[in-house]
């Protein structure tokens, strides 16, 4: 091979990217041929040097570094690997998709050690690094073995996780974290709930989560954890708070004249009730209360008309404003008596 057409060739790649780190490569497995052909020399890391008529650098690269590692911890991520002969520092290289080399600008470099924490990592990002060896005299190596490639993501916490209260239950939803495979959810019957206890559910492959073991008029406070692969779990997500409670039962009406009097059995977990009236029977508690902040098991509708046919139901709310679902449905008419009648105001 001509040695001025490889010298032209080493001054116009050598500082080029990823054509610097091919000829760097090719250098490497031209060396076993130097006895035979006269080529640009190289030394063992593939730099060219002042020997031969190659008229590169006088510079010695060591070996490229192996058994890079990446372990994602707490914000950051913590990289290792193994000591080369002659290294005198080391240059991290990372990127967000599989392949990176030294081709790009490095992520940090002078580093004097075999391990480095990038801070700089965010969480939910799947990082690749690699990482080269510098000799004291500037050559660098070729980046380690893309088959020892490390790759991190570090596990974003959840986000936007609700509870809604209902019949001895609550139910969680929150959004998917980055990073995460599966969640677990904590509860707490008291504020500042964290992941050191045993969680309340484990491995849940959604984001939505049903507590059936709640019991109505009990405060419950909730957190929920990202999980991946390495037992590696997030912080936890903000905290939410419910108070299960139960709908009215039993509710029973008395006709009289120009109203209709209401009783029922007291929900567990219920701070008030509301009592909804209609014309027509519903399949539910529909339109606007006849009234709120009921206190009491019982109500008097004083605005009923006489011979008017009326549906009622009355919900459970919760200390948290939070309504249940409605009671069974009862069914009365008010009416006017003929006067002197015995009773007149206590017809069922």
């Amino acid at each position: 091979m001509d040695t001025i057409w490889m010298d032209t060739i080493w001054k116009e790649t050598r500082t080029s990217g990823r054509w610097a780190q091919a000829l760097r490569r090719a250098c490497l497995g031209f060396l076993a041929l130097s006895a035979l052909f006269v080529l640009p020399a190289c030394d063992s890391g593939g730099n060219g040097g002042n020997g031969g008529n190659g008229g590169g650098p006088s510079v010695s690269a060591p070996a490229a570094p192996s058994g890079l590692e990446a372990t994602p911890q707490d914000g950051a991520v913590q990289l290792g690997w193994d000591a080369v002969d002659g290294a005198d520092t080391y240059r991290v290289y990372r990127s967000t998709s599989s392949g990176v080399d030294g081709s790009g600008s490095p992520l940090d470099t002078g580093i004097d050690q075999t391990s480095y924490t990038d801070e700089t990592a965010e969480e939910g990002t799947e990082y690749f690094y690699a990482v080269t060896a510098v000799a004291s005299d500037g050559g660098e190596s070729a980046e380690s073995d893309p088959s020892g490639e490390a790759s991190a993501a570090l596990l974003a916490s959840p986000s936007g996780l609700s509870a809604t209260p209902g019949d001895g239950t609550t139910q969680l939803s929150w959004e998917a974290a980055g990073g995460a495979d599966t969640y677990n959810v904590y509860r707490s019957t008291s504020s500042g709930v964290g992941a050191s206890s045993d969680p309340l559910g484990a491995g849940i492959s959604s984001t939505e989560y049903t507590d059936e073991t709640a019991e109505n008029g009990t405060e419950y406070f909730y957190v929920v954890t990202g999980r991946a692969s390495g037992d590696r779990e997030s912080d936890p997500s903000g905290e939410a708070e419910a108070v299960p409670f139960a709908a009215p039962s039993g509710l029973a009406g008395t006709s009289r004249d120009s109203e209709v009097a209401l009783s029922w059995e007291g929900a567990a977990g219920a701070d008030t009730y509301s009592v909804y009236r209609s014309t027509s029977s519903t399949d539910g508690a529909e339109g606007e209360p006849l009234a709120t902040g009921v206190a009491e098991t019982s109500f008097a509708d004083s605005t009923a008309e006489n011979g008017t046919k009326y549906y009622y139901r009355v919900t459970s709310v919760n200390p948290n404003g939070a309504e249940s679902s409605a009671s069974s449905e009862v069914e009365k008419t008010p009416f006017s008596d003929p006067p002197n009648r015995p009773n007149s105001t206590d017809r069922p």
